[in-house]
């Protein structure tokens, strides 16, 4: 498979940017942290990108203007369950799948929106099994979901699309990108996946896969029970461990408002959703990483306490068309302020693609 070109270019007036290629490093770092020792085992493309974006409604950011506990459609799938989704941004638009980050649900894509909106992407969110309005039923590997999922994007009228995935969404996304690559033109990545996934298989991660959805199952219900969750607690104990950029971005109500009822939402139907959703990710992936040729860009916020650089370098560095990007000044939320960027980077690679395939 033709790699896609390394030439590239970033600038911008009163921005230090550094840029590595195949693990050499032109320019400075832009926060004036050295990573210099780091770099020759990155084996992938970083760009660092200046804090300088806005979105061009002003710095607010609205999202999806219908109800947000609303569901657009119910799809029935082989086996009889029902899955939700909602679809954001231009009907008319590319289609692009949102896998949502686990813990999550489908209403965690009203985020993008606007940016979907502006750049003409049509973006299809699901909730899986057992999450937000999506009927529950056993799932034991990305590789089932995915299965479910391509038999009912017929329904959709979608045959090609792209992928935007976030967190625990992406090992969907990969094994997807991996199973149907003629189908998937690009996929952009928001944080990573969770390292336990890139992780060599052991006998305690196959207990740990059996054991943890009844446990978080039974462990949450108890919880709910004796004490339950006053609305915007999950987030007050949120901001605790975020950066002080990620703690601005929640000071803003209508951000609040869209995480809070997404919280609420994926575990509206109950906890055995959500608790199989998280013993999935215990999982090894079941494709190598080598073998996944769709072309990939991976973004990271250079603030984030919630996920690790090192994970983001690990997967980019074996994906063979991966370009990892790590935004200045921006943790977990940084896509709140660069949507259109990022969205940008996916047309980008989506015209690249479509120049190997024809």
């Amino acid at each position: 498979m033709e790699k896609i070109p390394t030439k590239c270019s970033l600038s911008c007036s009163g921005n230090k940017n550094r840029v590595i290629l195949r693990g050499k490093i032109s320019h400075q770092p832009v926060s004036g942290t050295d990573f210099r020792k780091e770099a020759g085992r990155v084996n992938a493309r970083q760009f660092y990108t200046p804090d300088y974006f806005a979105p061009s409604s002003g710095g607010r950011i609205f999202p999806a203007p219908h109800s947000l506990r609303e569901a657009d459609g119910l799809l029935r799938l082989p086996n009889g369950s029902r899955l939700a989704f909602n679809a954001y941004g231009d009907p008319e638009g590319f289609p692009l799948l949102y896998f949502h980050d686990t813990g999550s649900s489908r209403l965690e894509a009203s985020l993008l929106h606007q940016g979907a909106l502006r750049c003409g992407y049509r973006l299809i969110a699901f909730d899986r099994p057992g999450v937000g309005r999506s009927d529950y039923f056993v799932c034991k590997s990305p590789r089932s979901f995915c299965e479910n999922l391509l038999s009912v994007l017929a329904e959709l009228g979608i045959d090609r699309f792209g992928i935007v995935a976030k967190g625990g969404g992406g090992i969907y996304a990969l094994h997807l990108c991996r199973m149907s690559p003629e189908r998937v033109v690009a996929q952009v990545n928001l944080a990573g996946i969770p390292a336990r996934a890139l992780a060599s298989p052991s006998g305690a991660c196959a207990l740990l896969a059996g054991v943890i959805p009844l446990a978080v199952d039974r462990l949450l219900r108890l919880k709910q029970f004796f004490s339950p969750d006053e609305p915007g607690a999950v987030l007050d104990k949120l901001r605790e461990e975020l950066s002080f950029s990620d703690k601005k971005v929640l000071a803003r109500p209508e951000i609040a408002d869209v995480l809070e009822a997404d919280q609420a939402e994926s575990v509206r139907a109950g906890y055995r959703g959500m608790a199989q959703d998280l013993a999935i990710s215990f999982r090894k992936l079941e494709v190598p990483l080598e073998e996944i040729a769709v072309p990939t860009e991976i973004w990271h916020g250079c603030a984030d306490r919630l996920t690790l650089r090192s994970d983001c370098e690990y997967l980019a560095a074996r994906l063979p068309r991966a370009r990892l990007h790590r935004v200045s000044q921006r943790g977990h939320f940084f896509f709140i302020h660069h949507m259109d960027q990022i969205l940008g980077s996916l047309r980008r690679n989506s015209r690249e693609s479509e120049m190997l395939l024809n």
